[in-house]
């Protein structure tokens, strides 16, 4: 019985070991994920997966600058945007609609409240 604690103990450690690994790889996964997301959610292509990974990369990389250097947070924000703008080049027109909306889910749902939230007041 003993024996079986201690194995079991150093499996739930070595595998604890082998996940904090994985997190060390940072934006390299997260560009790969994202574009293994992408390709589920929008059914890309072969090219359009080839043509969006130093899209993705660049804006992973803005996105890495506005968090070190909160001060040239504005234009980073323009970059961003230009950023965007190349996804529209990139996928089809439905395909863009699709990604626009995941991807302004929570920032307009927030927007709208306190839109709504100010025009009661004012009533």
């Amino acid at each position: 019985m003993k024996k079986l604690i201690i194995v079991a103990l150093l499996a739930i450690g070595i595998t604890g070991f082998a996940q904090e690994g994985k997190k060390k790889k940072g934006h390299e996964v997260s560009t790969e994920m994202r574009l293994k997301k992408m390709t589920e959610e929008l059914s890309l292509n072969a090219d359009q997966q080839k043509q969006l990974i130093p899209v993705l990369e660049e804006q992973t990389s803005i996105k890495k600058a506005i968090k070190e250097n909160p001060e040239t947070k504005e234009e980073n924000k323009v970059k961003m945007k230009e950023n965007g703008k190349k996804f529209k080049g990139i996928l089809t027109p439905e395909q863009f609609e699709k990604w626009k909306g995941t991807t302004g889910k929570g920032k307009g749902h927030g927007e709208g409240k306190k839109k709504n939230a100010a025009d009661e007041s004012e009533e």
